[in-house]
């Protein structure tokens, strides 16, 4: 099989959850865990941030007729002007393949005759449409809507989304594939540094979250000042997004802002715990990360959150203050819980594998060649 994995839409840095999906892919079929070959349609973008996953099972084809543009309003347009250059496209493309693989969920370039898979990772834009402008909305009625009814076989990272798509859009349920994201286990893991930041206060709760209205950081903020604790602290990661100011550094609440993927592992280690009260996730990869690095987890009870922590992280309602009050002060004061919260936690995290994550993924793709027969 060589399968043409489309990435001409990533944008580094810019992708959040998508770019953690398409490089645990990736590496994971470097090793030797997809197809015979994959062939990764690269754009001017990424191809040499994706260099390092070239392999005798992985090869980069970079496609320079599509310009990706670099602002939101350019990326949408080439987006958009694409969908009118197929000619232009196709005839870069590399010979050989058997089925196009969109895990950014655009549909760029636009192949006919091959099988398609499509990854759609959530319904934000159905689910949360205040977050996206009427123009936003449209665009992705056609890249994410049409694209997943379109495709042979859909995949997406929970069961939670999986209902969604097929409720929502119409797509029968046989062909969408509920397939758990996974972790990469030899950075995450209890074994290693605590986090060494200046002014990292000795004992704090910490939340790694850029500041989107849905990750909910102002009913968090409100519920840790009702905690009477003067030596717990809140530790917050990530960055503004435009849509409101990030929280404010005050006496028990640092933001450390952006930092690296080693500093966010050691922060989980060094946590009394991690609490999570985002109203929405397609996925939610710092619980599980959390786990395996044998920190405590408290969490949203909410759709794609609740099913990836299962019975391994302390469950709340996030839309009720005083419920996210409690959940902190158990998880932080209550020393059984905390120790049955970090053994089911390594046990829940340690699903979580690449490895699984890109087998399921050849499953898929050999369902697709199938129905395309």
């Amino acid at each position: 099989m060589n399968l043409g994995l489309s990435l001409l839409t990533l944008f580094p840095g810019r992708a959040g959850g998508a770019e953690t999906y398409v490089r645990g892919l990736l590496g994971a079929y470097a090793a030797g865990e997809g197809p015979e070959l994959t062939t990764a349609l690269v754009g001017r973008q990424n191809a040499s941030s994706l260099q390092g996953f070239e392999s005798p099972t992985v090869a980069l084809a970079p496609m320079s007729s599509y310009r990706p543009g670099n602002s939101s309003t350019t990326r949408l347009l080439a987006m958009e002007t694409a969908r009118f250059k197929k000619r232009a496209l196709a005839r870069e493309l590399p010979p050989g393949l058997d089925l196009i693989h969109y895990p950014v969920t655009v549909p760029i370039p636009q192949i006919d005759g091959l099988p398609r898979v499509v990854s759609l990772l959530d319904l934000q834009h159905h689910d949360l449409p205040a977050m996206f402008s009427p123009a936003e909305r449209r665009f992705r009625s056609w890249a994410y809507d049409r694209s997943a009814a379109d495709a042979d076989q859909v995949i997406t990272i929970t069961q939670f989304s999986a209902d969604r798509i097929s409720e929502r859009l119409g797509v029968e349920s046989s062909k969408v594939h509920a397939i758990h994201l996974g972790i990469d286990h030899s950075v995450f893991a209890p074994d290693g540094p605590a986090a060494a930041i200046a002014g990292l206060p000795e004992r704090y709760v910490y939340y790694p979250a850029n500041n989107w209205p849905h990750k909910n950081h102002d009913r968090l903020l409100e519920a840790f000042a009702a905690i009477d604790d003067a030596e717990l602290h809140l530790v917050l990661t990530g960055g503004a997004t435009g849509k409101q100011p990030l929280p404010a550094d005050n006496a028990r609440v640092r933001h450390l802002g952006h930092v690296t993927t080693e500093q966010v592992a050691a922060l989980y280690r060094g946590a009394e715990a991690l609490i999570f009260p985002s109203l929405y996730e397609g996925f939610g990869l710092p619980p599980v990360e959390a786990m395996a690095c044998g920190c405590p987890v408290a969490a949203s009870n909410v759709g794609a959150v609740a099913e990836v922590c299962g019975d391994a992280a302390l469950l709340f309602d996030p839309t009720d203050v005083d419920a996210i009050t409690d959940a902190i002060v158990r998880v932080t004061s209550d020393q059984q819980l905390r120790a049955q919260l970090r053994a089911d936690g390594l046990l829940q995290a340690a699903r979580f594998t690449w490895e699984a994550t890109a087998q399921q993924h050849l499953a898929v793709y050999w369902q697709a060649l199938e129905r395309a027969r």
